[in-house]
């Protein structure tokens, strides 16, 4: 079986560039750390594409969550499966 790949909607690049920017002028350490997060956690979606939670909230059902730490709190990436492509979608801070 083919592993899955992964592709970003803009959207969710341009979330990666803010959160990262955001923690850059508080702590670069920090700023490259999350990034890192981030990334290893989809690319875990690559052999695991389902281990995401499926999205809560209202109208999004095809949508799955996956959920990094990340200090006191931690990342959600909401990612589309399809076949074996993996679009994310966004990414937000949970707090």
């Amino acid at each position: 079986m083919p592993d899955n790949k992964i592709e970003w909607l803009p959207e969710a690049t341009q979330d990666i560039y803010k959160l990262k920017l955001f923690l850059k002028n508080k702590n670069p350490a920090a700023a490259k750390n999350a990034g890192q997060r981030i990334l290893n956690a989809v690319h875990i979606l690559i052999k695991n594409p389902e281990v995401g939670m499926p999205c809560q909230d209202e109208g999004c059902e095809a949508f799955k969550d996956l959920f990094t730490s990340f200090g006191k709190g931690g990342y959600t990436i909401r990612y589309l499966l399809e076949q074996h492509n993996i679009l994310i979608v966004r990414v937000w801070h949970s707090r």
